[in-house]
């Protein structure tokens, strides 16, 4: 005998009130009359063989449950079925022995679905139970929520959210889903932006010559782009070395929930000072961040277009162990820091790196030809490798540099062109 209903999870409370199992014994086995709130675990311990149901609240467990119980059933005299958990066995189901159709109720408590119900033909006493998943957001959250989430379809029927939203099962998945969006979790906004500033700090081959320079360079992986300027003047005095920076970006960034773009723009400082064979090298840097990103829901009100605000450091200590003249060994460690803010929002991070770079120069008809590599981690598993290499001129101190590298950070594995052209002094 095939019995019930389709696929939800929801928690449903029998409250403190009348039931009634009454049992009696015939020559075809026990039969059990059953009124009042009960569960139908309960009914099930009663040992029967057959059921009447009448003037009763039934709490289901999960649907499968009643389609699963081997007995013989009749339903009649207003009964409700209140389904705690519904399971993918649930849809479709068939709910017969009904003296009359009109007297079962069935009660999905999860608002992510509803109950369609329907009947083989008007004289028939079975039912079968059509779970409908619901897309109606105004109807699933109760608050503001709903609103703005009906607003965003209206607005932009092929949100990434939106659809993802659309395809799960369980309130618990969908609460995922938003969380990982940034029309509810504005932080993610951020991300692009934390790349890029890491793609400056695990830069650890650039030199600090005096001069002038711009660099320009091309960053992407499999959820962000970003093609970025930067220019900068070096100078040095004695054994220590410092550079100033400013930068603009342009980057986008997808997900499996997000599409969205933006700019970026700021200043970094950089100073190196030697102390015989070892060195201290520290960055410091700035971002201002604008977003081309809208329905963004934070505590209740709706914005547009936010601004973001992300700060950077390291400080690495490293050796240089000089086997030749013109090769340089530098093994290394130290601190990386980032911090974000945006929309009241706000969070840092700080991990130990180390890592070696090499690098090897010659002159070859009045060319400076310079090559540099290095490989670095930190305690996060997140690791970089990077090249590049230079060509100078030796009359008049000008030159260019090609550079390649990738490095995996919290996000994706990314990876970085350059090209940088300088005078030095």
């Amino acid at each position: 005998m095939n019995k019930y209903l389709v696929s939800v999870f929801v928690a449903f409370v029998v409250t403190d009130c009348f039931a009634s199992i009454s049992l009696s014994v015939s020559a075809t086995g026990i039969s059990a009359d059953v009124t009042g709130n009960e569960t139908l675990a309960a009914i099930k311990d009663s040992g029967a063989t057959s059921y009447t149901i009448h003037n009763a609240n039934i709490s289901i467990n999960n649907f499968s449950d009643w389609q699963n119980w081997n007995a013989d059933v009749n339903l009649n005299s207003a009964v409700c079925l209140y389904i705690n958990y519904v399971d993918t066995a649930s849809n479709g189901t068939e709910i017969s022995h009904v003296s009359n159709v009109n007297v079962v109720d069935v009660i999905v408590k999860d608002p992510l679905y509803k109950i369609m119900r329907f009947s083989p033909s008007s004289y028939s006493t079975a039912e079968y139970l059509v779970l409908i998943r619901e897309t109606d957001y105004s109807k699933v959250f109760k608050d503001s929520r709903g609103t703005f989430l009906e607003n965003i379809r209206l607005n932009h029927p092929d949100d990434k959210m939106l659809s993802a939203m659309d395809k799960v099962s369980a309130m618990s998945e969908m609460n995922s889903v938003m969380n990982s969006a940034y029309h509810f979790n504005p932080m993610i906004l951020m991300n692009p932006i934390k790349t890029l500033n890491r793609a400056v700090l695990t830069d650890f081959i650039s030199e600090v010559n005096s001069g002038f320079g711009a660099d320009f360079d091309y960053i992407f992986s499999d959820k962000t782009n970003n093609y970025g300027g930067h220019i900068y003047v070096a100078d040095k005095y004695k054994d220590s070395f410092f550079k100033l920076g400013l930068n603009l970006n342009r980057f986008s960034y997808s997900d499996n929930f997000n599409d969205f773009d933006g700019t970026a723009y700021g200043l970094d400082i950089r100073a190196k000072q030697y102390i015989q064979s070892f060195w201290l090298d520290g960055i410091f840097g700035v971002n201002r961040s604008v977003f081309n990103a809208d329905n963004i829901y934070v505590n209740g009100d709706i914005k547009d277009n936010p601004k973001g605000l992300s700060e950077y450091a390291r400080l690495s200590i490293g050796y240089d162990i000089k086997h030749v003249s013109d090769f340089v060994l530098s093994p290394f460690a130290g601190l990386m820091f980032q911090k974000s803010d945006i929309m009241g929002l706000s969070d840092s991070d700080i991990n130990l790196h180390t890592g070696i770079t090499g690098k090897y120069n010659f002159v070859m008809d009045g060319i400076k030809y310079e090559y540099a590599a290095s490989v670095a981690t930190d305690e996060k598993a997140n690791w970089n490798i990077e090249t590049k290499i230079g060509f100078v001129s030796v009359v008049d101190n000008a030159g260019a540099y090609v550079g390649i590298s990738a490095f995996r950070d919290e996000f994706a594995t990314n990876y970085k062109l350059s090209v940088n052209a300088k005078i030095c002094f």
